[in-house]
């Protein structure tokens, strides 16, 4: 059996770290067909009883029903969005957000969401300053 060096284990965590990056950035996953090109919204991702996820356009009034399934979010983000979690938090960002039903003034709009970008978690259980999802942010922006 070959001995590892460090230099070894280096590009192991390389490898899993750049892996990891790639992972949250793909597409998430759409259940249903959109009926009109995406856009991309600042918001407030949050999970809660009755309809389960919702994003709040900030700046706005307008809510919008995300009908994404829990499996289709990004790992990274799963535990935020567990309500049983102590980890429980609003996630705020830009949305790519993608409209599943004809927009009705006044009315909350369904939608799903196929990406995040500049992800920040605002934990709401536990006393600590919201932080950065690094893996969601540009390289420059860090």
């Amino acid at each position: 059996m070959r001995r590892r060096t460090g230099a070894h284990w280096v590009a192991l965590a390389v490898a899993l770290l750049c892996a990891n990056q790639a992972r949250a950035q793909r597409p998430w996953e759409c259940p249903e067909q959109p009926i009109e090109p995406c856009v991309k919204r600042h918001g407030r991702l949050s999970s809660q009883n009755g309809i389960t996820r919702t994003i709040w356009i900030i700046g706005t009034t307008r809510r919008v029903a995300v009908a994404n399934d829990f499996e289709s979010f990004p790992p990274i983000l799963q535990k935020y969005l567990m309500m049983t979690s102590d980890d429980h938090s609003y996630i705020f960002g830009d949305f790519e957000i993608c409209l599943t039903r004809p927009d009705v003034p006044g009315r909350i709009m369904h939608a799903c969401v196929t990406g995040g970008e500049k992800l920040v978690v605002q934990p709401l259980r536990r006393r600590e300053p919201p932080f950065r999802l690094l893996s969601t942010w540009p390289s420059d922006a860090r």
